[in-house]
């Protein structure tokens, strides 16, 4: 059956409209906007959809240009919305509800009741990409198949006609009905609903929220800092341009070009003589070309590449200067694969980890140079340039974060990449660029070590559940068993810099967290062999090594062991493996002749119910956490930011208190998941850091009973600031509530009454 649709005109169709959505008791909507970024002045939708039954569609005009509501389409949007998005009795039904949903709460709409994603139904059935509407249509509505190519389909979405414009939404939203209701049934038969109702769909509400915050921008740093970076950029090329070998190169090559572009010229002249076409014109220009390329001058375009400096951005000029014998001569260490067979080619890399392998051979210090241009490079496009684009008008940038597009169920995030800002120990000025609005400050925690905890609850091991048990570093602690040493006493020789044993414990805890991280990611042992080595301190492990460190590592803790082999087994027998909150990660590869497939296929058999589970956790605390604040039970504190198990919100100093810190804690260390996904972790606690700073950059440890409006002050002393941390150095969160029980009580009673 074919969508019929209908541009409404008038407010009783409209009106009409909003009787049939509450007869059937189903909306499903879709947005069409000028495509300008949603918090833009310049952005407006141009026309609503909407589907109530499968079948048929009505079509809202907006801000299109041909609409009969173009001058009051905010009052007739309202009109809509309070009657229909806002009643809790209808469901409303979107495909990646996220964006729609902004656009509602943009116009003062309040999305109310259930509300069905269509994306992320999908997702959850079958993690692997395409996620997308017109991707599933061809699959499971191959009639309406290639919709999308309608007349006038590439013109700019402000361009586009009304009439196929509508024809187009309105297949959108009857298609997304359809789909999604039938996805909605199978995520009952399969048992994966309680996971959609009660974490993917609160996540999604709540991450629309951090999207429409945003994160404030400290516009004139980012000015000054692409200006800084610049300068170091340019400094970086200098110096490298400085260099003999650079010179001498850059001679050679230089040379070459001419005598290739004067013999060319040659040829040509030599042709049109054997030719008889020379004329004295063409001999005179071309004889004045040779003479001006040999005299070292330019004035086309052909010949100003002659004299083009060595471009250390080209793979092909960098690769020659690298590895000839004409330029540095090094021994190549990493080859290229090719990007369609991924089989390695007889090209040398130049990638970061095949300079760094030939670094040492280079006695001119041009790959060290290249490194830190490379790097400097990278923040300057990435996080200095790119991120002031990104800049909308409310002086914030809005990432846009993703429930659907990795297999492992963790977040992902564009525009910017919120998961992939650089920690400040990696770059101190990046984080610098994210304030906070007058009045509040960052508050922030991250969970420590949520995969291993993980792990530890799911193999059983009881090294690792013991070392969280007694708080207990569980690397340290897995060294300690390995070499059979009393933890307390290693504690010590580890924390003591001029220790003569201080060294070799590093190495030993490194070795130890090498191997257990190795086994959540089902690490080899030739990866394993470059974790462990570290040439400049002359340690080099070598494979076979470190395959016996993996297998000693095996015997010691043989419940790791089992719980990977018990995976492995469930991924070969059914083709998929469920996490705590009952996600699955199908690998149907575990099956494959392939070997390489097959392990790759195994490895996720036991880390992704570790990694997946990890996310899911930090997910549905703050779920419950963005519910408690909702319903009154601690400050409103609103999320801008997640990165990985790392969570940024904006608070006001008075709400940065004992009590608040210590709710957070008790309610992420072990959420009520019994209630909702059926199971209960006793064995083992979450765990996180508290943090606090002016900017994304700041991230000064919580102080019980701290005045936190002194931070706003401009005469803030950061130094006095550790002096005072120093005294409550060690204190637990778990022992708040009695050891500042009158601060405690007297906030909680703010709350609970």
């Amino acid at each position: 059956m074919k969508t019929r649709y209908k541009i409404l005109t008038s407010i009783p169709e409209i009106d009409r409209l909003v009787e049939c959505c509450k007869e059937t008791g189903y909306c499903s909507f879709d947005f069409e906007t000028n495509a300008e970024p949603m918090y833009k002045k310049s952005f407006y939708p141009t026309i609503l959809s909407i589907s109530f039954q499968p079948g048929s569609s009505c079509i809202i005009p907006l801000g299109h240009f041909d609409s009969p509501f173009k001058d009051n389409w905010k009052k007739v949007l309202r009109r809509f919305g309070e009657s229909v998005i806002e009643n809790p009795h209808i469901v409303k039904i979107a495909w990646n509800a996220k964006f729609d949903n902004q656009i509602m709460y943009k116009y003062g709409i309040n999305i109310k009741g259930v509300m069905l994603d269509g994306m992320l139904a999908k997702y959850l059935l079958n993690e692997e990409r395409p996620n997308g509407l017109k991707e599933m249509v061809d699959v499971y509505l191959p009639d309406f198949g290639g919709y999308e190519n309608y007349e006038g389909s590439k013109l700019p979405w402000d361009k586009k006609p009304l009439e196929p414009l509508s024809k187009y939404a309105g297949q959108d939203t009857d298609c997304t009905f359809r789909l999604t209701l039938f996805f909605e049934k199978r995520l009952m038969d399969t048992g994966l609903y309680p996971l959609y109702r009660h974490l993917i769909m609160p996540a999604s509400f709540l991450l629309t929220q951090a999207e429409r915050k945003g994160m404030l921008f400290d516009e004139e740093l980012n000015k000054k800092l692409v200006v800084d970076y610049g300068a170091r950029i340019e400094e970086f090329n200098n110096k490298m341009y400085e260099l003999k070998p650079v010179i001498k190169y850059q001679r050679k090559l230089i040379e070459l070009r001419k005598s290739e572009y004067i013999h060319n010229l040659q040829m040509e002249l030599y042709k049109l003589k054997e030719e008889g076409k020379l004329t004295d014109r063409q001999r005179a220009s071309r004889e004045e070309k040779i003479a001006r390329v040999t005299a070292g001058e330019f004035k086309t375009k052909a010949e100003e590449k002659i004299f083009e400096k060595l471009n250390f951005r080209s793979v092909t000029q960098l690769r020659s200067f690298l590895f000839s014998k004409e330029g540095l001569g090094l021994k190549p260490m990493v080859f290229a694969k090719d990007a369609k067979t991924n089989r390695v080619t007889e090209n040398p890399a130049t990638s970061e980890d095949a300079l760094i392998a030939v670094k040492d051979q280079d006695k001119s210090g041009f790959v060290e140079y290249l490194l830190g241009l490379r790097e400097i490079q990278t923040i300057y496009t990435t996080f200095m340039v790119s991120l002031g684009d990104l800049v909308q008008d409310d002086h914030r940038v809005h990432p846009s974060f993703f429930l659907h597009t990795t297999t492992s169920g963790r977040l992902s995030s564009r525009n910017p990449n919120g998961q992939n800002i650089p920690k400040t120990t990696v770059n101190p000025d990046v984080k610098k660029q994210f304030i906070c609005p007058p009045g509040t400050l960052f508050l922030a925690y991250d969970y420590s070590q949520a995969e291993l905890r993980i792990m530890a609850h799911l193999s059983g091991d009881e090294t690792l559940l013991k070392a969280f048990s007694q708080g207990w570093d569980p690397h340290l602690a897995i060294a300690c068993k390995k070499y059979s040493e009393d933890y307390e006493n290693i504690k010590k020789v580890y924390e003591d810099d001029l220790h003569p044993e201080h060294k070799k414990w590093k190495i030993r805890r490194k070795e130890a967290k090498c191997l257990v991280f190795g086994a959540i990611y089902g690490i080899m042992a030739k990866k394993l062999s470059e974790q462990l080595s570290d040439p400049k301190s002359g340690l080099v492990v070598s494979k076979e090594e470190a395959q016996d460190f993996l297998n000693d590592f095996f015997k010691q803790f043989p419940k790791i062991k089992k719980f990977m082999d018990t995976q492995t087994k469930l991924m070969e027998k059914q083709g998929y493996v469920t996490s705590l909150f009952g996600r699955r990660r199908r690998c149907p590869e575990i099956w494959s002749s392939d070997n390489g497939k097959h392990l790759a296929a195994s490895r996720q058999s036991f880390n992704a119910p570790c990694q997946s589970a990890a996310s899911d956790m930090a997910l549905f605390s703050s779920i419950l956490i963005y519910h408690k604040m909702r319903e009154g039970g601690l400050p409103y504190m609103p999320e801008v930011d997640t990165v990985h198990d790392s969570i940024y919100m904006y608070a006001k100093p008075q709400d940065i208190n004992v009590y608040t810190i210590h709710q957070i804690w008790d309610i992420c260390r072990n959420p009520d998941t019994k209630r909702y996904f059926g199971f209960y972790i006793d064995d083992v606690d979450m765990s996180m850091d508290f943090t606090i700073g002016r900017t994304m950059a700041e991230e000064l440890p919580f102080i019980p009973g701290y005045n936190y409006n002194n931070m706003l002050d401009p005469s803030f002393d950061l130094e006095e600031y550790y002096k005072e941390y120093a005294k409550y150095k060690g204190y637990d969160i778990k022992d708040f509530p009695n050891l500042y029980s009158e601060e405690y009580n007297k906030i909680k009673s703010q709350y609970e009454g």
